[in-house]
């Protein structure tokens, strides 16, 4: 228990001490460039991402295996994963960070499509509104507009980065089951046993707008399982339930290989459940899973690097908040906006699309390289 302890404590109070420390300061970037202030937040988040990795490998001795097609750095790329448990994203930063090869590796950004509640969250959902993840209601007609306005941005900026879908929508629990299981006979279609039935509009949507603008290199399938212990809750990590081992696999179809109708899509997507529940199920009967290339970072300098550096970084937010007014007053009145902006909007990433989209308004359209 008391590894699950420190584990929690480390991890939020990085997250609260980096927004504090490196985001704040760095807002007024933003109004002179949408670019630039991309560019440095994603760095800055990259750099966190070995944070968690370093904690769950060398502090709680969980071993992530990664295997098959190494995500490629400098291209656009759409991840799509089983969503096993609710902690899920506490490996996926791990896995990204030895998945991801080539020159640039430390510059590409990795974000999520998530719950429109967890931008709510202090600290994590704040610092996920900063590096411009995506969130949506789960009001297709709403969540439209939202996923059309921030596709249209990161290809106007010309983004490289790799976004993470979870088209089950939730984690797999008995209840969800119930409810894919429910409409699986509604649908004529066949019962899943370590899946749920995948919510193919959000991906094909997604996919077929970033081939319409010629924005999207590859999509990934990646698979997660958990040989030992599943982490089903928070609950479960604060208390020390980690697994020893999590193995990942990632299959690459380049963009070339997928439609580019949205009905294709759904199909391509749902196909790739059924090759998963198969994957699965082998598993489970004979504990072999999928082979390939190991993807390990070998740098584990980094990883240590990372763990001073951020375990030492609250108790220096702490004596800045406290000695310097000024500092204070940047966390104090960054936070308030921030506040403001996440209730009376759609969350800091949607301001960021918006004061972006306000400032095409002033310049030609030769020139929008410079926001």
């Amino acid at each position: 228990m008391l590894i699950g302890w420190i584990y929690s404590y480390l991890w939020y109070s990085s997250i609260l001490a980096g927004y504090a420390v490196l985001f704040c300061p760095l807002l007024p970037l933003m109004f002179i460039s949408n670019k630039l202030y991309r560019y440095v937040t994603d760095v800055l988040f990259n750099f966190w991402q070995f944070y968690p990795t370093a904690l769950l490998e060398i502090l709680c001795g969980c071993n992530i295996q990664v295997t098959g097609d190494p995500i490629v750095a400098g291209e656009t790329s759409l991840i799509i994963m089983n969503h096993r448990t609710r902690t899920d994203w506490n490996f996926l930063w791990p896995t990204v960070y030895h998945a991801v090869q080539g020159p640039g590796r430390l510059m590409h950004s990795t974000k999520f499509v998530l719950k429109e509640v967890i931008r709510h969250i202090p600290g994590p959902g704040w610092v996920m509104q900063l590096a411009c993840f995506a969130y949506i209601r789960r009001y297709w007609t709403e969540d439209m507009r939202t996923l059309q306005k921030y596709l249209d941005y990161v290809s106007d900026l010309n983004y490289k980065f790799s976004l993470i879908l979870f088209p089950e929508g939730t984690d797999f629990t008995e209840s969800t089951k119930s409810s894919s299981d429910r409409f699986a006979e509604k649908n004529n279609l066949p019962k899943y046993d370590y899946l749920l039935h995948p919510r193919t509009t959000g991906f094909a949507y997604i996919t077929s707008e970033m081939l319409l603008r010629k924005t999207l290199d590859a999509v990934y399938d990646a698979t997660i399982i958990y040989p030992d212990i599943v982490p089903q809750n928070e609950k479960m990590l604060f208390n020390g339930h980690f697994p020893k081992q999590v193995f990942v696999h990632f299959v690459r179809y380049s963009s070339s290989m997928l439609p580019m109708e949205e009905k294709y899509l759904k199909q391509f997507l749902e196909k790739r459940w059924q090759d998963k529940e198969k994957t699965l199920k082998e598993f489970h009967m004979t504990g072999q899973f999928l082979h390939g290339k190991l993807q390990k970072n070998p740098n584990t300098w980094e990883l240590w690097f990372a763990l001073t550096f951020w375990s030492l970084l609250p108790y220096v937010a702490l004596y800045f908040f406290f000695t310097v007014n000024h500092f204070r007053n940047i966390v104090i009145y960054h936070s308030i906006l921030l506040l403001l902006i996440n209730f009376l909007a759609d969350g800091f990433q949607m301001f960021e699309i918006a004061l972006y989209n306000m400032k095409k308004c002033f310049y030609r359209k030769g020139n929008k390289e410079h926001f």
